[in-house]
């Protein structure tokens, strides 16, 4: 009679249960996979601030006063004579000398050439090929990492995460409300053609606000529609180039006329506008407001708005304080405590947040 061997391996169904074991397995560990690797980009995102504020610190052992925003121009500010912006200033305490050795902060960043046209710098080719630079310490690792937009006759340009705070966002020059959302005169510690000094900061460097995230922009430019795949709270409500605009809860809360005039938000670390590199306190951090912006005629169309700290990290915001400490800053903290923080001479009481 022939022997029958038996023959070793696995049944069909034993292999599928394998298969399925595996798959739970998978399934377990790979949002414990992605949630270290958040928390390793949140963590680097946190050491970005925090040579932000080593570099802050550094410019001002060295001239005294911590950099200033939107020069030249100051509280006479306009797009016709300049927009640097606190990253610019701070270039060279970054490891970003070759960078900052490209740029001449006295041009005004844009030229207009003709009806309507502006151009980068006036054409200087040095400082566009400076500002067109993507600088790694500028981006959260949590967000897009790349550029967003280009303009002033660039096809792109570098973009940042990281903005300096202007101020509470309310109005504290002589009661005039067609200032809410300014950066001349604002009551932060980087407001336009700023020099504030530590002592200047009375509420305590450790009790004001510096710096903090802005995820980058997404959507189409200058659109009067917002389709349903693009995220709110990565475009801006535009109010328009006017006289007699005010921001206020009810012009903000409107159906926009027009999103994300001409450039996304964040699309260049060298700038001090609010679309760019500043913001400040009026709304919480990662508020489900939209942005809100508009340019002021009387004010030679100076960009003024409200613009909100906003993080891709899950809770919240990372909080750069004027004394160098980081932190993070749920989206839950209290909105007082959050614009008494924005301020450098509020006198407010800020208790932990």
């Amino acid at each position: 009679m022939r022997s029958l061997r038996r023959r070793n391996g696995f049944t069909l169904i034993e292999l599928l249960v394998v298969i399925a074991i595996i798959a739970v397995l998978i399934g377990l560990l790979l949002p414990a996979v992605q949630q270290a690797r958040e928390a390793a980009r949140r963590t680097q995102c946190q050491n970005n601030l925090k040579q932000l504020g080593i570099a802050l610190h550094n410019y001002h052992d060295a001239l005294r006063t911590f950099p200033p925003n939107l020069t030249p121009g100051g509280t006479a500010y306009n797009y016709a004579k300049g927009g640097w912006g606190v990253l610019a200033h701070l270039n060279p305490y970054l490891e970003q000398t070759n960078v900052y050795n490209l740029m001449n902060l006295t041009l005004p960043t844009y030229v207009q050439t003709g009806p309507g046209v502006y151009v980068f710098a006036g054409g200087d080719v040095n400082t566009q090929k400076a500002v067109q630079t993507v600088v790694p310490l500028f981006l959260c690792p949590s967000d897009i990492g790349r550029p967003v937009d280009g303009g002033y006759g660039l096809t792109t340009m570098g973009p940042t995460n990281y903005c300096a705070n202007q101020g509470s966002g309310l109005d504290t020059f002589n009661g005039d409300v067609a200032q809410n959302g300014s950066p001349l005169n604002a009551d932060g510690v980087f407001f336009a053609d700023s020099r504030v000094r530590v002592s200047d900061i009375q509420d305590g460097a450790s009790n004001t606000a510096a710096f903090s995230e802005s995820t980058l922009g997404e959507g189409s430019t200058s659109s009067t529609t917002l389709p349903s795949t693009v995220d709110r709270t990565r475009v801006y409500n535009y109010l328009g180039f006017a006289t007699g605009t005010v921001l206020n809860d009810t012009t903000c809360s409107a159906t926009p006329a027009t999103y994300n005039l001409s450039q996304r938000r964040g699309f260049a670390w060298y700038a001090g506008e609010i679309r760019c590199a500043s913001y400040n306190h009026y709304y919480g951090p990662n508020s489900a407001n939209m942005d809100c912006l508009f340019n002021n005629a009387a004010f030679g169309y100076t960009a003024m708005g409200w613009k909100a700290a906003r993080s891709v990290h899950t809770g919240g915001v990372n909080l750069l304080m004027c004394d160098g400490a980081v932190r993070f800053t749920g989206n839950m903290v209290d909105i007082t405590i959050w614009r008494g923080i924005a301020t450098r001479k509020g006198r407010e009481i800020i208790e932990d947040f």
